[in-house]
């Protein structure tokens, strides 16, 4: 396989990032083919069509640092050997993906050129699912494709695009980013706001003190009207009104008036669990067993919070080596960025520390491990392209 390739793997990649929505532009497609709903089709198909793909077909040197990633892989597919179910080995590939996606995406060569085209590649593609969204918003009584997955996915290219705005200084990417914004602020899906204002505050490719200056003082000030939208106050309370006061961190204790949307009540279900097996867990995709134990076998419902989820099923040696690869990928991707000196991967670099912390921030509020085609697979390929060769 040649260095030229990587168009392809990047066109796939977006193709099956956009397979889920064809449901939105066609609702008579069927929901499940084969007992699997298009979203499980597209993961299937990133990871033994594309992934499969390239690592068989390729010699080439992948640069990307696996030997962050290698106890949390072992664990996982050690666990899922001891303690197989269908369910169980469907999460470990989908836990897997994201990382041999970074893998293969280390091998190609980048240079200037070939790093424009892929981002307006995915430039164009998130431009169609911003359309699809106020398609729905506008002409279909507010019905918006893929939920709160749309402003997790879009959270990518808005990173980049503040960091383009940041390196450069130009006022169009400001007016791009708030554009961007305008999806989470008006569908009212808090985490994503919450993490398109924090990339603006503390981007990492801004290195200007007054205009970190005036990041700040934007976010804040858009913070607090977006916080007192009517949106906003009758979704996050209970009373379809409320202070800054009511909201908590620890949303499981967040008092009567903070609307979790179901959250808080999950927790007593997994109490006992969590407590039976601190360490190991109770094994893959146990979670979701339990919950189904109490809502009904063809409930499809998950505790929004991979911490938990994670914690649940493999316990705190799990979670801890999940979270070992993903702060060692953090420090190590931020070292780079302090040695680099070229613009283009200075972009790429700040970018990819900021995903980091936007992954980090979904997590605890929903199942972006396993929304592997909308955030993981975008996030680590980026990753990949940190650690790949890079032509001057």
């Amino acid at each position: 396989m040649k260095s030229e390739h990587y168009l392809g793997f990047y066109r796939w990649m977006i193709a099956v990032a956009f397979l889920p929505y064809l449901l939105f532009i066609f609702p008579f497609l069927p929901s499940t083919i084969a007992g699997f709903n298009i979203t499980g089709w597209a993961w299937l198909l990133m990871w033994f069509g594309v992934c499969g793909y390239y690592m068989a077909t390729s010699q080439a040197e992948r640069r990307f640092p696996m030997g962050f990633w290698i106890p949390w892989i072992s664990f996982l597919v050690l666990y899922v050997a001891l303690d197989y179910s269908v369910a169980g080995l469907q999460l470990t590939l989908q836990y897997l993906l994201p990382i041999f996606v970074g893998y293969v995406a280390s091998g190609f060569e980048y240079s200037r050129e070939r790093l424009h085209r892929i981002f307006w590649m995915f430039f164009k593609f998130s431009l169609l699912i911003v359309g699809l969204f106020f398609w729905g918003y506008l002409f279909r009584m507010k019905y918006v494709p893929m939920g709160a997955l749309t402003p997790m996915l879009l959270s990518i290219t808005a990173i980049l695009i503040a960091g383009m705005y940041f390196m450069t200084g130009k006022v169009r990417y400001l007016f791009l980013y708030g554009f961007f914004f305008l999806i989470p602020a008006l569908g009212v899906n808090r985490m994503a706001a919450l993490v398109y204002l924090l990339v603006f505050a503390l981007h990492f490719a801004n290195k200007q003190i007054l205009l970190r200056v005036f990041a700040i003082s934007v976010t804040v000030a858009v913070a607090i009207f977006v916080f007192n939208t009517q949106g906003f106050q009758e979704k996050t309370f209970n009373e379809g009104k409320g202070r800054l006061s009511d909201l908590s961190l620890n949303y499981y204790e967040g008092g009567e008036n903070m609307n979790t949307s179901g959250r808080a009540g999950f927790m007593k279900y997994y109490e006992k669990g969590l407590e039976a097996a601190p360490l190991l867990g109770n094994g893959p995709r146990s979670d979701v067993d339990l919950l189904r134990n109490v809502f009904g076998s063809t409930a499809a419902i998950e505790v929004c919070n991979d911490y938990i989820a994670v914690r649940y099923s493999y316990g705190y040696i799990g979670l801890a080596l999940l979270v070992f690869g993903l702060g060692a990928t953090f420090i190590s991707v931020f070292v780079r960025f302090q040695q680099e000196q070229n613009p283009y991967m200075r972009l790429v670099q700040s970018s990819a520390l900021m995903m980091l912390i936007g992954f980090a921030m979904f997590m605890y509020s929903d199942n972006i491990l396993k929304y592997t085609v909308f955030y993981p697979d975008l996030m680590f390929a980026v990753l990949g392209i940190v650690y790949a060769k890079y032509q001057s």
